[in-house]
């Protein structure tokens, strides 16, 4: 598969070509050329389902496991029936790679025109579940190789580079069939809503370390362009620039791979999001070990509650019967074998208040575990992020000892 992408400046939308001096395949740039890189990713899994296993493509790394996407509540308003409170406001907790990330995102509305009962109409969109579906589908075209280097006057952008069509065939080789107007829409969605961060980095490994504080304001795409003509339908041409964060993610290697239709086949959400947690934390998956979490603080991730909710009797039963599913629908995948769940209770009351999950890898996922380590491992050594033996010049065969390794 080539990652060449046939495209310059005389045919790019009109709303760029003046702004651009110049534009870079991932043949030409070697960030990208890393990020395209998967040629390391088959899995000597004897079973019919191996060949859709290289279904490859990327995750960054804190950024996809935030609560960027809205899960319950409104969705899409005409802009008259706007609640009084329009953004979205959740904590970040998270650990990952010894580093601790704690702070707060928030989630601003896009303003999109529709067609309602013949008539435009503008509504308020909230990136949901149909965004999300969309973003890992853009993401895997631009891991396939549809990504460019886009060198504006006013500075560089990584842009992906898709028309319709082929953004289509990814939702639909995942089961998640969208007609050409709601991709679009959804496309707006993402390039309309914006996010807020604020949030601390610890490095909980060396406490010599200062915390980091960050705090930026963005959207979820940093602009979109569409050309074509009257009546293509699938064949008009995308520009989709991707935000300053994911830039700064691809050139820092701060990503990692994983198997694009293992994840998003899952028809439930929260099965999707498990899914793609489990290939960003589970990255020491192996026969013995195991995987904990606790109940409601995952369901507050994913965005099903908020900090401040009242978890009434029924309310934890209801996430209890969720989770119940999603862990059917990872023993159904092959991702887990098994899972066990203990009561934790108030000490005073004896009530119980929420629940502790322990979940055990399957072999099937244990294996693209460490298929998806080597292949990691060698694209930092390749980028110059991990530095083998006195950083001495390295030819293939001895890298892939290494990687090996």
């Amino acid at each position: 598969m080539s990652r060449k992408v046939n495209i310059s400046v005389e045919n790019l939308p009109d709303s760029l070509r003046g702004q651009i001096n110049g534009v870079e395949s991932a043949t030409d740039n070697e960030n990208l050329a890393l990020f395209t890189d998967n040629k390391d990713v088959r899995i000597s899994i004897e079973s019919s389902a191996a060949h859709g296993l290289r279904a490859y493509s990327n995750t960054f790394n804190h950024y996809d496991l935030w609560g960027r996407f809205v899960r319950s509540g409104h969705k899409k308003l005409p802009l008259e029936e706007a609640p009084k409170k329009t953004i979205i406001t959740r904590r970040i907790s998270e650990k990952l790679d010894g580093i601790l990330y704690e702070g707060e995102i928030k989630i601003t509305p896009a303003v999109v025109s529709t067609r309602q009962d013949g008539e435009e109409v503008e509504c308020l969109v909230w990136p949901s579940d149909r965004e999300e579906k969309v973003e890992r589908a853009l993401i895997r075209l631009a891991s396939k190789g549809k990504i460019v280097k886009i060198n504006f006057k006013s500075g560089i952008q990584y842009a992906v580079i898709f028309s319709m069509n082929e953004l289509a065939q990814e939702l639909k080789a995942v089961g998640q069939s969208m007609p050409y107007p709601q991709i679009k829409e959804s496309l707006e969605a993402l390039q309309g809503s914006k996010l807020s961060f604020k949030y601390s980095a610890t490095d909980t490994r060396n406490s010599h370390i200062d915390d980091s504080f960050y705090e930026s304001n963005m959207n979820f795409l940093s602009s979109l362009h569409f050309s074509g003509k009257k009546g293509q339908g699938g064949n008009v041409k995308c520009v989709a620039c991707l935000n300053a964060f994911v830039h700064n993610m691809i050139d820092n290697l701060e990503y990692k791979g994983y198997y694009f239709n293992r994840a998003q086949e899952l028809k439930r959400g929260l099965s999707r999001w498990m899914m793609l947690r489990l290939y960003h934390l589970w990255r020491y998956a192996a026969p013995g070990k195991t995987y904990h979490f606790r109940l409601i603080s995952i369901m507050e991730k994913y965005g099903s509650i908020y900090a401040d909710d009242e978890i009434t009797d029924n309310k934890l039963k209801a996430l209890r019967r969720d989770m119940t599913t999603t862990m059917k629908d990872l023993i159904d995948k092959g991702a887990i074998s098994d899972y066990s769940i203990s009561n934790v209770k108030d000490d005073n009351t004896g009530k119980i208040i929420d629940y502790v999950y322990e979940m055990h890898p399957s072999d099937e996922f244990c294996e693209e575990i460490l298929t998806l380590n080597k292949q990691h491992k060698r694209i930092e050594i390749q980028g110059g992020k991990r530095i083998v033996e006195n950083a001495e010049v390295i030819d293939e065969e001895r890298l892939e000892e290494i990687v090996e390794k």
